[in-house]
């Protein structure tokens, strides 16, 4: 999933675009299911099959026609939450090269998304005014340790995998997206 920071990016260029009304429900609309004890319930995901390839499983991280099964979306919370759903989807379906996920294991790709989210945290940051409360700022920290400990890649390397004008493309592509039109096609 895209880290605490492109969600975050994401959700400020969502909200110039669109005027949300309530920015900080939908903020944190945007980071929620992160922060879930479950992230397999929060994320709608459905089970791959034992020998499924990345791009198998990537195509079940996230079951958007569950989540609407469920919810309705009706406050800028719930557009929030949305938002961070779509964009996990539309991160792990279309963002990484096909010939990339073919070529490596899982937890080499998981070691790859890590050491780029650390790399690239910083610039989207700054480039994207992102400004986190110092209690916010703990939780993400706590929420990547305990996240690479259950992955079992806590301090271990990876290469970048995630270049700054492509994350650009990215996060202006999802901010400049229709929830409405989205929930419209997911409806059907």
């Amino acid at each position: 999933m895209p880290g605490f920071h492109i969600h975050l990016a994401i959700g400020n260029r969502y909200i110039e675009k669109h005027g949300i009304k309530d920015k900080e429900s939908f903020l944190w609309g945007i980071i929620a299911p992160d922060f879930a004890e479950n992230k397999t319930k929060s994320h709608y995901t459905k089970p791959s099959k034992p020998n499924a390839s990345i791009i198998e499983s990537s195509k079940n991280k996230v079951c958007i026609e569950d989540f609407l099964k469920e919810n309705e979306v009706k406050t800028d919370y719930e557009k929030g939450v949305f938002l961070h759903l779509l964009t996990d989807k539309i991160f792990f379906t279309e963002f990484f090269p096909i010939d990339y996920l073919e070529s490596v294991t899982y937890e080499q790709f998981l070691k790859d998304l890590y050491t780029s989210y650390g790399l690239t945290n910083a610039y989207v940051e700054k480039k994207y005014q992102i400004k986190f409360s110092k209690e916010l700022l703990e939780k993400i920290s706590l929420n990547i340790k305990e996240n690479a400990k259950k992955k079992h890649i806590e301090g271990q390397k990876g290469n970048n995998i995630i270049p700054i004008d492509k994350l650009d493309e990215f996060i202006e592509k999802m901010s400049d997206i229709s929830i409405e039109d989205y929930l419209k096609q997911y409806s059907k």
